[in-house]
């Protein structure tokens, strides 16, 4: 059972690690602008601007479905934010205690020719028990991850090139759907709150 003090903890520990890590790889702070994406002074379609408006904001994970239950906060916890061209992901799973799983992740994405590209240049993942995690330092894709947009009323629906991925974006929140998340490639359905724009 997680109570709040032994999760206070965790999440200390686990910011040390990954600060720890971070100095220890020495990883740079990617300068690719949101501008760079969009191509030098630009202008995006009028519609690219109202979907970017749309997904612009931070959310909060109220559910994970693994594909056979469906886990809630304090098992599972993440933000995802999308603000001026940047994009931050943090992700937590800690439905087995021998096998936590945490993924940390920044880049960039725009939106153009109503497309959504993104990527996560900078990523760090820890797996494992909170006595012995392994630490990965890999990006989860090479390039940028493009997923069609169609507009659903006041929500916009993004489909990857694969069709593995889909989010469903809303004024009040997203919900994500991966059939083939992680290294693993298991099933992941997570929907977000949103919590700021």
């Amino acid at each position: 059972m997680f109570t709040k003090e032994k999760l206070f903890r965790t999440g200390i520990g686990m910011f040390l690690l990954v600060a720890a890590v971070l100095q220890i790889s020495g990883c740079a702070h990617n300068t690719l602008t949101h501008r760079d994406l969009v191509g030098g002074g630009e202008r995006s379609h009028k519609d690219d601007q109202k979907i970017l408006a749309l997904i612009n904001g931070m959310y909060e994970v109220v559910s994970w479905n693994d594909g056979s239950k469906t886990h809630r906060p304090p098992a599972v916890s993440g933000r995802w934010a999308f603000l001026g061209g940047k994009v931050m992901s943090i992700i937590h799973n800690r439905t087995d205690p021998q096998a936590h799983e945490a993924a940390i992740g920044w880049g960039e994405g725009t939106v153009k020719e109503s497309r959504f590209l993104y990527r996560y240049p900078e990523r760090i993942t820890i797996e494992g028990s909170t006595q012995r995690p392994s630490i990965g330092l890999e990006s989860p894709w090479e390039g940028m991850r493009s997923f069609a947009v169609k507009w659903k009323g006041d929500s916009i629906e993004m489909t990857s090139q694969s069709g593995q991925q889909t989010w469903v974006i809303s004024p009040d929140g997203m919900l994500y759907t991966d059939k083939a998340w992680g290294p693993k490639k298991v099933f992941a359905q997570r929907r977000w709150k949103r919590i700021s724009r």
